[in-house]
């Protein structure tokens, strides 16, 4: 990817001062999340997406002439989002025709922060919230998301411990790094590198004074995996947090300690039921409920392909709604809480069971149980992306949407069918936001291996990062 240019561009004079005040300015915490679904104003559902769509369309606000106020929301001008999406659901509860808005973001601070800069950034609320029931004004918005917020069952950070400030920090400082190191002759390699040691970021500094103690810090971090367990014991029960479990490993030997479980528990991935795939591969018709029981996106959203908003940046996003069969809920409670429990608890930064192309995401019962929202931020192609899934965790997709109305006989081993059932009930989002547009997973683990490294004085390390930039 070309170099880019950012708000957040830092030249390589980066200080302890400047570092303070970035904790103190989000709050020294981990990305969090804000999900929200309210109800669209009967009669709004095309206004509301008339007023997104050219915020989609226009992302980086290119196309609006200087001093002019166009209704919407820049997210260019955000210091804390991470990634965001509007989306416009079906509301089936309200009636056929109804529909919801989602806004989702993963964001830096508080939330109070988050809704600040959401009020700052947006020239006119009403053109976008004002469409939806139960807002009334940007003085009661506070309290209007927090009644409209949904909690994840599951989320998955790739970077837990990475603001956008120190994002951007990384990637301008490889960039800068990356010009010294074409510019420098091989005679001067070694002069640059006490120069790059320097000139690093100095949150990297007392990043890297920590790596002593990075196994004691991964012990912590796990220990709360107990009060996890018994938690989604109480909630779901034993027999679904069980069986839950096991459905997810069924395919994981690759791993010593799943395969040991495995072999004890007698567990392991039921036997296909055909050779061949279940489905017509026609990519060309409209989709229709596969059972009795399903739902698909209705209405004018048929006439908008599932691709759309899909490989304009190098991440892509995923929004999913399905319907859970009657009495499953708890099973479904029960597999996020694993995938919650292990993303939050193991995971190592950047691969989420040995997946490296996800940088956010969340997993929602919604409805009081009724169906289940996924939402993702990733890296590369919808095909890959699936394709990697399939690959690294076929059992724990069965997990999550075996109990979904339309799932394939054969789960998602029968490829073809798996990727319709994701197709048919995906929701395409008419704004999506990434703050770091270049950037894939791969890229920014080695943006910050490479600024820890110029921040502990390298040596060796520092070297090979320098040959690889």
């Amino acid at each position: 990817m070309g170099v880019r240019s950012s708000p957040f561009s830092v030249d390589l004079r980066c200080n302890d001062e400047r570092s303070v005040l970035r904790q103190r300015e989000v709050g020294n915490v981990a990305p969090r999340t804000l999900t929200v679904l309210a109800a669209i104003r009967p009669g709004e559902e095309e206004p509301m997406r008339s007023v997104l769509r050219p915020i989609g369309d226009d992302i980086k606000g290119k196309r609006v002439e200087a001093g002019a106020v166009r209704p919407g929301i820049e997210l260019r001008h955000s210091r804390r989002i991470h990634f965001a999406r509007f989306a416009i659901l079906d509301d089936p509860d309200r009636g056929r025709d109804r529909k919801r808005l989602l806004y989702s973001a993963n964001y830096d601070g508080e939330l109070d922060s988050h809704l600040a800069e959401l009020i700052a950034i947006t020239p006119d609320m009403d053109s976008i919230w004002g469409r939806v029931e139960g807002y009334t004004d940007a003085g009661a918005f506070a309290a209007f998301i927090r009644a409209h917020t949904q909690e994840p069952e599951a989320f998955y950070i790739a970077f837990r411990d990475e603001t956008v400030e120190r994002l951007h920090d990384a990637i301008a400082f490889r960039q800068r790094a990356q010009t010294m190191v074409d510019e420098a002759s091989n005679a001067s390699l070694a002069a640059l590198l006490p120069r790059l040691s320097s000139a690093a970021p100095a949150w990297a500094t007392g990043q890297s004074l920590q790596s002593g103690v990075a196994s004691i810090e991964r012990l912590f971090r796990a220990l709360p995996i107990v009060a996890d367990l018994f938690r989604a014991v109480a909630r779901s029960g034993v027999g679904n947090v069980f069986r839950g479990a096991q459905r997810i490993t069924a395919s994981l030997d690759r791993y010593p300690v799943f395969r040991w479980l495995n072999r004890l528990t007698g567990n392991r991935m039921p036997q296909q039921r055909s050779p061949y795939s279940s489905v017509w591969l026609d990519n060309c018709t409209v989709p229709v409920p596969f059972v009795p029981g399903d739902e698909m996106p209705s209405g004018p959203d048929h006439q908008i392909p599932p691709t759309y908003r899909e490989d304009v940046i190098a991440q892509n996003q995923l929004t999913l709604v399905t319907v859970v069969m009657p009495g499953q809920v708890d099973r479904v409670r029960a597999v996020m809480a694993a995938i919650d429990s292990y993303s939050k608890r193991l995971s190592p930064p950047g691969s989420l069971i040995g997946i490296s192309t996800i940088h956010f995401v969340k997993w929602f019962v919604i409805d009081n149980g009724q169906r289940l929202l996924m939402v993702s931020d990733y890296d590369g192609s919808w095909e890959n992306y699936i394709d990697e899934f399939a690959e690294m965790i076929v059992s724990g997709l069965d997990a999550i949407w075996e109990t979904s109305y339309g799932y394939p006989p054969d789960g998602a081993r029968d490829l073809p069918a798996f990727k319709r059932f994701l197709r048919c009930h995906q929701v395409p989002a008419e704004v999506f936001f990434g703050a770091y547009p270049e950037e894939t997973v791969l890229n920014v683990v080695n943006d910050l291996a490479f600024a820890h490294a110029c921040a502990g004085a390298g040596g060796g390390p520092l070297r090979a990062l320098l040959q690889r930039v």
